[in-house]
């Protein structure tokens, strides 16, 4: 029998991933925190077909993460300061999902007394993302600081919702 499945990485820690990987590895995180949002929402109206229910209303083509984002504002007991986190991890997830990146490269240039070139050398190398703010400005971030920053916020939001009782 041959095995077709897609199998997981085995890379242990985000530096070894490459940007393709690190573009499916936030948008796979986000899917993750959808999921435990859903079963929070379902829980909370409790519906009489719960499958049905996940499957069919909570699908995110019906509606989207920004939806239910806004249902989890009117459920009291949920905390707001996760909201505003989620949003913030959704808005770095289409970030790497639909921008593109590029590549920025310092170069030191050495002149002499009377302004002549010398020589040069390249200071660093960043790869970076122009991002839109809730303000409509454009912000431009370093990946590397996005990756830190959806890492940070994937694990907030995770322990929570982990621990997440509806009373």
């Amino acid at each position: 029998m041959k095995d077709t499945s897609l199998k997981s990485t085995y890379k242990t820690t985000l530096s070894e991933f490459n940007l393709e990987e690190i573009r499916g590895w936030t948008i796979d995180r986000l899917y993750q925190i959808e999921s435990k949002i859903n079963f929070i929402i379902s829980l909370y109206f409790n519906p009489e077909k719960k499958y049905e229910f996940e499957k069919i209303v909570l699908n995110s083509s019906i509606i989207s993460i920004g939806g239910k984002i806004k249902i989890l504002r009117n459920i009291k007991e949920f905390d707001k300061k996760i909201i505003g986190k989620i949003q913030e991890i959704s808005n770095i997830r289409n970030a790497f999902a639909h921008l593109p990146t590029r590549d920025c490269i310092e170069i030191h240039v050495e002149n002499d007394e009377n302004g002549n070139f010398v020589k040069s050398n390249i200071g660093k190398i960043t790869s970076e993302m122009e991002l839109m703010n809730s303000n409509g400005e454009l912000k431009t971030k370093t990946t590397t600081y996005l990756i830190d920053e959806f890492y940070k916020l994937n694990k907030e939001i995770s322990d929570y919702l982990n621990t997440y009782k509806y009373q």
